[in-house]
This record gives C-alpha cells, structure tokens and sequence, in this order.
C-alpha cells in the first residue's frame, strides 16, 4: 500500500512537472523572450579589425527602446573611445556608437552586464548581455569600412550582385597581393611604374595598373586616378568605374562628395561602384539616394562640402528631376542580367 501511494505521488509529480513546462513552452515566443545580439561590426573576436573603422555596430533579434543602451567597461583600458552619444538606425534593432580606434590594441565592451541592464526592447526588457571583443592592426588601410568581411554585412543585396558579377567579369585585372613584407623602395618602384601606365595607352597593363594602385592603397596615385574617375566626358568607363573601386579601397574620405555625384552617373557599373566605394569609405549605405548621401555628408560637416548641383556626364542624360527613374529603368535590366545563368 506504501509503494502503491509513493508511486501515485510520483506520477502525480510528473504530471504536474509536464504541466508547468508545456504551459512554458507556450508562453515562449520571441515577443517575449529577452532580446540577444545576432549580428556585430566589427564580428566579436575579429583580429584584423582595421583601426580606422568609426563606427561599431550591435544588432540585436527584436526592437529596442530608443535612447537606451549600456556600453560598459570590461577594463578600462579596453574600452573604444567613444565620439558622442550612441544612436539606433531607423531599423529600431540596430545601435551604432561613433568610435577613435587605436591601431594594434585589444578593446572589448560589454552590451549589458550584470549591473548595467539599458539595452531593453520595448516592452523593457533587458537584453542577455553579450561581451563584444576584437582586436585593430597594426595600421589601418584608410576609411571608415573595416574589413572587406565587415564591409559586405553593409551592402545591400544588389550592392553584393554587382560585387559577385564583378568578381566574376573582371578577377583577372584584379590584385589580391597584401604587400607585407615589401620594402619601401620596392613599393616607391612599383608604385612610379604603374602611376606612369596610367598615362596610357589603354592596354591590359593600363587597367591592372588601376587596379593594383588601389590594391597597394597608394596615395601618391591619388591624383591620377582621380582624374580618371572625375573626368566629364563621354567615353568607355571601364578605366572609370576601375579608378571608382580603387578609390574606395585607398580610403581617403576627400573623394566623398565625388563619389556622391558618380552615383547618377549613366553607366551602371561607374554608379555601383560609386555605391559601393562610398560604403568603403563612410560605413554608412544610402544606396542610390545621391541626395541623403549629400545631405548626410554635409550635416557631418565633411570636407570638401557635397555640392548639390547637378553634373552633366553624358550627352543623353535625363533632367534632373527624371534622372532617377530613368536609372532605376536602365538598372532594372542590368541587375536581371548579372544572375548567373543555369
């Protein structure tokens, strides 16, 4: 009879357990599980994190109160530098603090801790803390972008085809060489070599050179490839969109406002890659919009101002107030185009 009434009990026990998890197990969703980190920039525990990149990014699975947030100490002298106050992107998941990174230094921030809980969703409930760490380079290759790893997470979908299309077209005029370990007069010999190809003719040295100035991040060529990029005229862009990528992995952020007004420009691939570069540059991605790229440019008091005024680049450009839709016309086609075929 004893064993008979501990067994009734333990039964009953059982049952009452399986009650309480299955009526958990329905409460859980994700409205009302505490929001987690899904994504990072830099990504947690990245060790070439380039020290340029101004800004970190944190975002988290659901919607977050606005205003609030814990950056914390893990040790004080691992903390980024912080450059005004932190911000949410209109997504409302994702916060981005403004930073001054230091070449070759280990940082790491708690989003969260145990005593401090400001990461909240909206209904203000704290986020499971998240300790982000990376480590910068010993020196930076210009920009704001981070790593070519880090730089994708910040393109868009079509941004990404062309980059794919690229890739595939054009690999052989590219570089991939890092140039470590190079001596200084090694690169000054490169680097005069291939700054006197840029003066033509166009044959296939003309375009690698391009490519392989950009790959060096020289900026002596800063000026020549600019003026491939910046010339107003009509003609084939190939050598123009090539001198738009290089620009972009050199990094100086002078070629900005530029950059801005080749977003309209009538070729597709000289508008992408304006696109693209000025991710590269800025860790920012306004798209197509030339008009929040210029407004954005300027209210961060960049230097030299993007002027508004629209530029002439080809002979059958639209009017200014047609000129979007007929690249949106025009580039329809063209991103249909790059998916490779079956």
């Amino acid at each position: 009879m004893k064993l008979m009434k501990t067994i009734v009990i333990l039964s009953l026990a059982t049952s009452m357990a399986g009650c309480v998890w299955t009526t958990r197990a329905a409460e859980v969703s994700l409205e009302s599980a505490p929001p987690v980190v899904v994504r990072t920039m830099p990504v947690a525990g990245a060790m070439d994190v380039d020290p340029a990149l101004a800004e970190i990014r944190v975002t988290y699975s659901k919607a977050m109160r606005d205003g609030s947030w814990s950056w914390s100490t893990w040790g004080e002298e691992n903390f980024p530098e912080l450059i005004g106050k932190p911000r949410y992107l209109p997504d409302g998941r994702t916060c981005v603090a403004t930073v001054k990174l230091q070449p070759g230094k280990f940082y790491a921030t708690w989003l969260n801790s145990d005593k401090f809980k400001n990461f909240k969703d909206t209904n203000g409930q704290p986020a499971v803390p998240y300790l982000l760490s990376f480590r910068t380079r010993e020196s930076g290759g210009g920009g704001s972008g981070g790593t070519p790893a880090e730089m994708n997470q910040l393109l868009n979908d079509n941004q990404r085809a062309v980059l794919a299309w690229t890739d595939r077209q054009f690999r052989s005029f590219f570089d991939a060489r890092s140039f470590d370990g190079w001596s200084d007069k090694e690169r000054s010999d490169l680097e005069t070599r291939l700054i006197e190809s840029l003066k033509g003719p166009q044959t296939r040295d003309y375009f690698q050179a391009i490519n392989t100035l950009g790959a060096m991040r020289s900026t002596k060529a800063l000026p020549a490839l600019r003026a491939i990029a910046y010339e107003r005229a009509d003609k084939n862009n190939r050598d123009r969109w090539m001198a738009i990528r290089s620009l972009g992995m050199i990094g100086d952020k002078a070629d900005v406002p530029e950059l801005i007004h080749l977003v309209y420009h009538g070729n597709q691939n000289t508008h992408w890659w304006a696109q693209i570069s000025l991710v590269r540059l800025t860790g920012q991605n306004f798209g197509k919009d030339w008009n929040v790229w210029g407004k954005w440019w300027n209210d961060q008091s960049g230097q030299p101002p993007f002027k508004p005024e629209i530029i002439r680049w080809w002979s059958g450009q639209a009017e200014p107030d047609k000129l979007a839709e007929s690249l949106d016309e025009s580039d329809r086609k063209f991103l249909a185009d790059l998916k490779p075929k079956p």
